[in-house]
């Protein structure tokens, strides 16, 4: 690639005697293996996670680590159900053991 010499080194009759050529530096400061962040779920894959997005609209997660959802059946096709059964639908629900243990791998960062 032909192009790379001019893009990081100025041109030698711009470099004086109190201009250095410019060149890129990689830090050597932290090592390629430490991660600065502690997080079990990062530690385990070894890179980012990325959250499912669907999850994250639909489930949330409280501070105990259960995540919350919203009940089905309350958009369309209700006219039928009682208001009491409406009502019911409006309420928030926590998911079983079994969804849980799939949301956090959905969700590594809830």
């Amino acid at each position: 690639m032909s192009f790379l010499p001019r893009l990081f080194f100025r041109p030698s009759a711009l470099a004086g005697p109190s201009r250095l050529p410019l060149t890129l530096a990689r830090p050597t400061s932290l090592p390629l293996t430490t991660a600065p962040f502690s997080s079990s779920a990062i530690s385990m894959a070894g890179h980012k996670v990325k959250s499912h997005s669907g999850s994250k609209k639909r489930f949330f997660a409280n501070a105990s680590g259960m995540f919350k959802r919203a009940k089905a059946g309350k958009a369309h096709l209700n006219t039928p159900l009682s208001s009491n059964h409406i009502n019911r639908l409006a309420k928030s629900t926590y998911v079983t053991k079994t969804q849980a243990k799939k949301l956090r791998k959905l969700l590594p960062y809830a």
